[in-house]
């Protein structure tokens, strides 16, 4: 009972953070709202500073991961692909100078933390700056809500828009995990990635004349574990 409420209690808060960001896009544009509606948010501006939309926030922190070797336990991807990937991921991504340290030992004892959602801010269609937030899930093998485990597909953005066809530089992904990592020389550096399961387009992402889609399969390489930005 008490689940629900907390639930219950979340989804309306959030239908009002909505809803007050609309209103004041709305305001900010020179809509003519009632005087009852900008009384309403100049009281509520002036109290409550509004969230930053334009980023994409991690929720819902894991209480037992600390570093590689309790995700690759709860994960069940093992170190050496693990390893594998960060050390990809670095060399790919990052600057040489703010590159991860390759040694396994340095490794093992990454700090990290694993999380269950992500909140992604979505333009509404024909607006400009008004945003609904999606929330994708990774649960990992942890069932969610009673079912199985909910790990969502997600859209990555893993070249140009010339790759892929009609994809655009864009493969479809289901989500194995959702990850901070802390660099150990400056605690103040924390990186947002994602592991993740790519799909790979048939005959290059080009559209069937049998259905006029984009067919796609599991990639051939057996890893079934990628590390992308988020």
């Amino acid at each position: 009972m008490m689940l629900r409420q907390i639930v219950h209690s979340y989804g309306r808060q959030h239908a009002i953070r909505m809803r007050l960001l609309n209103l004041q896009s709305l305001k900010n544009r020179g809509a003519d709202l009632s005087p009852d509606v900008l009384k309403h948010l100049d009281r509520t501006t002036s109290t409550v500073s509004p969230p930053v939309i334009c980023r994409r926030i991690l929720q819902g922190r894991r209480g037992d991961v600390f570093n590689i070797i309790d995700f690759s336990r709860i994960s069940r991807v093992s170190l050496e692909i693990t390893y594998h990937e960060l050390i990809r991921y670095s060399r790919h991504n990052l600057p040489i100078d703010l590159g991860l340290l390759e040694d396994d030992a340095t490794l093992r004892s990454l700090p990290i933390e694993l999380l269950t959602q992500l909140e992604v801010p979505v333009l509404t269609l024909q607006e400009a700056d008004v945003y609904e937030i999606h929330s994708p899930r990774s649960t990992g093998t942890l069932h969610f809500r009673n079912q199985g485990s909910g790990n969502d597909w997600v859209w990555v953005q893993a070249g140009t828009e010339e790759m892929y066809g009609a994809l655009r530089g864009r493969l479809l992904a289901k989500l194995v995990a959702l990850l901070k990592i802390r660099d150990p020389r400056s605690e103040d550096t924390v990186r947002q990635v994602a592991g993740v399961q790519l799909l790979t387009p048939v005959n290059s992402g080009r559209l069937l004349n049998l259905h006029g889609l984009v067919t796609v399969q599991m990639s051939e390489d057996t890893r079934g574990f990628t590390i992308v930005d988020i």
